[in-house]
């Protein structure tokens, strides 16, 4: 059965169903050359194992010139049921399966779309695992099995934080894959490598489990043609779609209420400094060398929680708060503001309020059954239930009046967990998907605002992570992985792969969603030499992309001040004394960034659009890092070849301060030139344009004319070492 138009043609099997060629009629490529091994997979329960489902027979209708209906009996009576339409650049796929009544299906992954292989001397694949990863040749670089094989969504630090991915040639073309639900229903968005070609998969999850429960994806799968322009073709044809579902319905940032704070005058963010111990003198340190308001969470140990195990359970574990009073003091006097770090739904249950706490448990899958690189071995509150509830709320109502935090954070929460909870006792059906993902909003939303009550004023709350259904509840989140290759954590399945240079972080979560929030954090780093020359280049490349650099104190001593460095035993994880002395020049180099952000950059930095950047011709440098700041099978040192000069571009957000902003930072300590070349379509609202150098705390920078952009300018730049630049393109 084929199906085609001016500009692509499908065939399926009349016999399997399975796609049998996808091509491209305009180039001639035949991006899909041969039929995967199968069209789908089922999989059900049986003895409390999962296994596969196979077809015992399939019809094929075709229902008109561009759709057609696929039927397959499968072997235990169930059946499922696919529609499949032509569109004008691609394809759309529809399921459904009845299961038969002694049947408990569980998931249904289909379509499977193979033997895409090779059509350029460079192919691409892009995927919003985590906030936006992208590989060269992975056809190359990936075993056969390997890839995004089990991607959750939505989940964000082991699977996928919006639902699309791409696979093409670079200028060549190639295919975009997204699925079109604004529900936030529980599914999977897989592309590996199969045998030697790539292979692209959706995988529904059963939100009401059960024998007989029916399993249905109410919303179109599409496949789609791209021209192969890089990463930011795929995240425009995503944001398309993206910007018009719930969780983009409050508007922008200049349209909504937010924290004006965080976004107008934080230029710089700690994580993880003891809370219960005086650093009232490194809180002060920071503010003064880098010249910028701070924005602290401070670390778990203002409660019994810890690294090491030690978390509470009941409220009167939690409760009272212990703050050195010191270290509010000083946030205080030089106008920083601050967080406390919460491990929001993660217990350690004992003999009080065992049985509640127990009933009100989030049952996850056996390890091995959750179809991801993370086996989710946490004992978690179920967000769905009163007893979370209550307790979520409550604690934090308290801690908002009784110690007039800024803000609350919750690590290890909605972001880093699969949502599928199989109680069959909550208040959500076994599986729960969609349901998982509401109450955790619910239980933010009100969280949220019974802090505000207490605090008279719009309250923030962030997350380890971020996904895109949470952008209404989310004001900021803490990422690690702007610093890889110098990191651990989000991104780990892919570290041999960054390290090669074959593999790495785009910002594709920020080219699609950035002017709705959240704020990025983002940079693990320490103000050491001993950290390497990455720094420079992740700090610059966390800035440019919107983001806030991050001084991280997990896992590894403060600074040493005069040979003097904080002690493990305070501290809620025994790290190794380092040694390191404080170097005040790496607070100096943020601060330029954080005046940048703060100043003339924050209507696009911190409220804007991102935009494609323009090529620079910059040049390659050798990059030394090592990171010391985890677990110690996590040290580990090395050099990655880099840009020399990082550069992104943004529409400002604000419609007071309309303009564009091309941004660039010299990491080297040499003069770095560059050639760019501005058009007029690409800048439609520009005009006058200005280059402004001399960012830092106290100074105002400089600005030279460059000319009026009308149609196209070509400009040869020099760019100081380690500085930033800004060069804005404005209205006449």
């Amino acid at each position: 059965m084929r199906f085609e138009n001016e500009r692509l043609s499908l065939e399926l099997s009349d016999n399997t169903g399975v796609i049998l060629s996808l091509t491209d009629l305009g180039s001639g490529i035949a991006y899909v050359s041969r039929p995967a091994e199968a069209p789908f997979r089922v999989t059900r329960l049986l003895g409390g194992r999962p296994v596969p489902v196979k077809a015992a027979e399939c019809r094929a209708c075709r229902l008109s010139e561009t759709e057609a209906r696929l039927t397959w009996n499968l072997e235990d009576g169930s059946t499922l049921t696919a529609e499949v339409s032509l569109l004008e650049d691609g394809a759309a796929f529809r399921s459904h399966l009845e299961a038969a009544v002694q049947s408990e299906i569980i998931l249904v992954e289909y379509p499977v779309i193979g033997g895409m292989g090779s059509w350029a001397d460079e192919m691409q694949m892009v995927h919003s695992f985590a906030t936006g990863l992208l590989v060269r040749n992975p056809l190359q670089c990936f075993k056969p099995g390997e890839g995004i094989r089990y991607a959750p969504y939505p989940e964000c630090f082991s699977g996928a934080s919006m639902q699309f991915f791409a696979y093409y040639g670079l200028n060549r073309g190639g295919l975009y894959f997204g699925a079109e639900d604004g529900e936030s229903h529980g599914k999977w968005l897989n592309l590996y490598r199969n045998g030697d070609a790539m292979e692209a998969a959706m995988m529904v999850l059963n939100e009401d489990m059960g024998p007989g429960k029916p399993v249905c994806a109410p919303y179109a799968f599409t496949l789609r043609l791209m021209k192969g322009e890089g990463w930011f073709e795929a995240a425009e044809r995503y944001k398309r779609w993206a910007v018009n579902q719930p969780w983009c319905a409050m508007g922008t940032l200049d349209q909504r209420p937010h924290c004006q704070w965080l976004l107008r005058d934080t230029g710089l963010t700690t994580f993880g400094i003891s809370a219960a111990h005086d650093r009232s003198d490194y809180i002060r340190r920071y503010h003064r060398d880098a010249g910028t308001s701070v924005f602290h969470i401070l670390g778990p140990d203002w409660t019994k929680q810890d690294f090491m195990g030690q978390c509470p359970a009941t409220l009167d574990e939690w409760l009272p708060a212990a703050f050195d009073q010191e270290n509010l003091k000083a946030i205080r006097e030089v106008g920083d503001h601050f967080a406390p770090f919460e491990f929001d739904f993660l217990v350690h249950p004992k003999d009080k309020d065992a049985d509640r706490l127990a009933q009100s448990r989030h049952i996850f899958p056996p390890q091995g059954q959750t179809y991801s690189c993370d086996a989710y071995g946490f004992n978690m509150l179920c967000p769905c239930e009163d007893y979370t509830h209550n307790l979520h709320v409550e604690r934090d109502r308290q801690i908002a009046r009784d110690h007039g935090v800024d803000a609350m954070y919750y690590d290890i929460s909605a972001n880093n967990l699969l949502h599928l909870c199989l109680s069959d006792r909550h208040k959500h059906p076994k599986g729960g998907g969609r349901h998982i993902t509401r109450g955790y909003q619910r239980l933010y939303e009100e969280t949220k605002e019974a802090c505000a009550r207490e605090s008279g004023c719009y309250f923030p709350i962030g997350t380890e992570m971020i996904n895109e259904v949470f952008l209404p509840q989310l004001d900021y989140y803490q990422a690690r992985a702007g610093a890889r290759p110098a990191s651990a954590l989000e991104m780990w399945p892919y570290k041999k792969q960054i390290d090669a240079g074959e593999a790495e972080l785009i910002p594709l979560f920020a080219a699609v969603y950035h002017e709705y929030g959240a704020v990025r954090m983002d940079g693990w780093g320490k103000a050491v030499d001993e950290m390497g020359d990455l720094f420079y280049d992740s700090a610059a490349k966390i800035y440019l992309w919107g983001g806030l650099y991050e001084l991280n104190y997990e896992y590894s001593p403060m600074e040493a001040v005069q040979g003097k460095e904080t002690r493990p035993e305070e501290h809620y994880w025994r790290f190794d004394q380092r040694g390191y002395e404080y170097a005040p020049g790496r607070l100096r180099y943020l601060g330029q960034f954080a005046a940048m952000r703060t100043g003339e950059g924050n209507p696009y930095l911190a409220y804007g659009r991102m935009m494609a950047p323009p090529a620079i011709g910059a040049a390659d440098a050798p990059k030394h890092y090592w990171h010391f700041n985890h677990g110690k099978p996590e040290d580990f040192a090395g050099t990655i070849q880099l840009p020399a000069v990082r550069v992104s571009a943004w529409e400002s957000g604000l419609k007071a301060h309309p303009g564009y902003a091309v941004f660039f930072a010299n990491t080297e300590l040499t003069p770095q030139r560059i050639t760019l070349r501005l058009e007029s379509k690409d800048y439609p609202k520009g005009g006058s344009v200005t280059l402004l150098t001399g960012f830092g705390h106290g100074q105002t920078p400089e600005r030279k004319a460059l000319g009026v952009l009308d149609g196209s300018m070509t400009l040869e730049l020099e760019l100081a070492p380690r500085k930033p630049a800004m060069l804005e393109i404005t209205p006449n």
